[in-house]
C-alpha cells in the first residue's frame, strides 16, 4: 500500500522549522549530546535526529518526550 505525502501550509512548515531549530539550540546550551537526550526521552536517536531537522512525519509525542528533556 502506497503512504500519503504529508503536506504542511508553509506558515505551519516555518512554525516547525523554527521549533526544531530551537530545540537543538537547546540541546547545544545544555551541551547535551544526541545519544544522551535520546535515550533520556525514551527515542531512537535517528528519531531525534528527524526531530531537529524538521521532519513532519515524526509524531507529536515523540516531541513531547525530547521538550520534557
Amino acid at each position: 500500500m502506497a503512504t500519503k505525502k504529508l503536506v504542511l501550509l508553509p506558515r505551519f512548515l516555518k512554525i516547525l522549522e523554527q521549533l526544531c531549530e530551537n530545540i537543538k539550540l537547546a540541546r547545544k546550551r545544555r551541551k547535551l549530546t544526541t545519544i544522551q537526550v535520546s535515550e533520556r526521552a525514551g527515542i531512537d536517536r535517528t528519531t531525534l535526529y528527524h526531530i531537529e531537522k524538521g521532519n513532519p512525519s515524526v509524531s507529536i509525542g515523540a516531541y513531547f518526550k525530547v521538550l520534557r528533556v
